[in-house]
């Protein structure tokens, strides 16, 4: 009989898991990873997978949190990189920074093809546990950085989630996305933010 994981052993295999589950999710998205690549990964036979998660689509839901973190991480960041700028400025950097992050980090597939996979999924309080949606991160940590806006909150909520989903199409600008971004993330500011 086999020998229970140690807590160390199941920390080390819960990252493991969590590792292959981001590659996956970056190469070939959820529904082409099966739970054989991600047990080999982790170095676990398949049958041990449930004793770490109860489904592939809650490992991912984890994968997409991390990714979460990163880019929460990368705008307090560039909010503390550029605290000597006005607010117009804070936020243009602050935005910019995630879309950046985003592409820098490679998720945009995961984003607009396994993310609402997820939605339809798992059961809403289980998303709502685990991750919000960038656009949505990107709205509260403007809030959060006293950042006033001269609209009501649901229109400049719109324009990031317009923005939000530009990103999702990277691909079909190409080298000059990034510079269309940034002239309209300054404008957007240069209206919505007071």
């Amino acid at each position: 009989m086999a020998l229970p994981f140690t807590d160390k052993q199941k920390n080390t295999i819960k990252e493991r898991l969590l590792r292959s589950a981001m590659k996956h999710a970056l190469k070939i998205g959820i529904k082409k990873t099966s739970l054989d690549m991600l047990a080999q990964d982790a170095g676990i036979a398949k049958s041990s997978f449930y004793k770490f998660y109860e489904s592939k689509e809650l490992l991912f839901l984890e994968a997409g949190a991390r990714w979460e973190t990163d880019i929460h991480a990368r705008v307090q960041q560039t909010l503390a990189e550029n605290g000597h700028l006005s607010d117009k400025e804070r936020a243009a950097a602050m935005v910019f920074s995630v879309f950046k992050t985003i592409h820098e980090l490679g998720i945009a597939r995961f984003l607009r093809e396994d993310a609402p996979l997820l939605n339809e999924l798992l059961q809403e309080k289980q998303v709502k546990a685990h991750m919000l949606s960038s656009a949505q991160l990107l709205f509260e940590a403007l809030r959060e950085a006293n950042i006033r806006f001269t609209a009501p909150d649901e229109t400049v909520s719109s324009v990031i989630q317009l923005l939000y989903l530009s990103i999702l199409n990277f691909g079909d600008l190409g080298e000059n996305y990034f510079p269309a971004l940034y002239e309209i993330v300054a404008g957007a500011c240069d209206r919505l933010v007071a």
